[in-house]
């Protein structure tokens, strides 16, 4: 993928499908894929899929980060090869026989993804939720574990944060890496935690990156978008 364009993931984080549909006619010639996620699926479930596809020849990430029983699961993946999206997501705390689960029944050349810690935890949200300090030490021991399950699983990606990236690249070069959490050096702090510039996530080994405020709330969206495919072209050259 030495076309920046492709690397680059616009999520669709809005209730109306009416405002999804606005940004999915403006941004398709600078974006590779649009995610779908719970907040514009939970309304308008598959027909934003379908209004999407109809305005754009960008493939669907469809972000429903599923954490449910094996059999529950399943139904869902199948439910979603139906759809022709590109990408689905699974937590990955969901356990190893929901994965196996989730792999076997994608069909048609849907890539399971799975999730590892969100980007908008830390180390105190972990210990609250009651993960163990000493494998807190280092959240990428972790994050480590998680992507060590999934790739045993057979899951064909990971999502994970800008700062885990390049060890999981590293030790697992066969993964795909979805990157969300990207912000550019103006950008003011939110409610994610671990956060990198795209320039930085690509050297880190990140394969797609997702922007969304950065582009949404930027004065001239197609200027931010125009620097963005700099700076991972940038990088990609590095």
């Amino acid at each position: 993928m030495n076309d920046p364009k492709e690397r680059l993931i616009f999520p669709l984080d809005f209730q109306e499908l009416k405002e999804a549909l606005f940004w999915v006619e403006r941004l398709s010639p600078y974006v590779g894929l649009f995610k779908i996620g719970l907040e514009l699926f939970t309304k308008e479930g598959p027909r934003a899929i379908e209004e999407v596809k109809k305005r754009s020849t960008a493939g669907i990430f469809l972000d429903l980060k599923l954490n449910d029983i094996p059999n529950t699961i399943a139904g869902a993946v199948r439910s979603a090869c139906s759809l022709g999206v590109s990408f689905l997501t699974v937590h990955i705390l969901s356990g190893r026989k929901a994965l196996e689960s989730a792999v076997k029944s994608a069909e048609g050349g849907l890539k399971i993804l799975g999730v590892t810690i969100l980007t908008s935890l830390d180390k105190a949200d972990l210990l609250e939720l009651g993960f163990n300090g000493e494998l807190l030490f280092n959240l990428e021991d972790l994050v480590f574990k998680f992507a060590l399950l999934a790739k045993t699983t057979g899951c064909d990606g990971l999502v994970t944060s800008p700062r885990e990236v390049k060890i999981l690249k590293e030790s697992f070069p066969q993964l795909i890496t979805i990157v969300p959490g990207i912000r550019l050096e103006s950008s003011p702090k939110d409610d994610q935690q671990r956060t990198a510039t795209p320039y930085e996530a690509i050297r880190r080994g990140a394969d797609y990156l997702v922007v969304g405020r950065p582009i949404r709330e930027a004065k001239d969206p197609e200027k931010a978008l125009e620097s963005i495919l700099k700076d991972i072209q940038r990088a990609l050259q590095d």
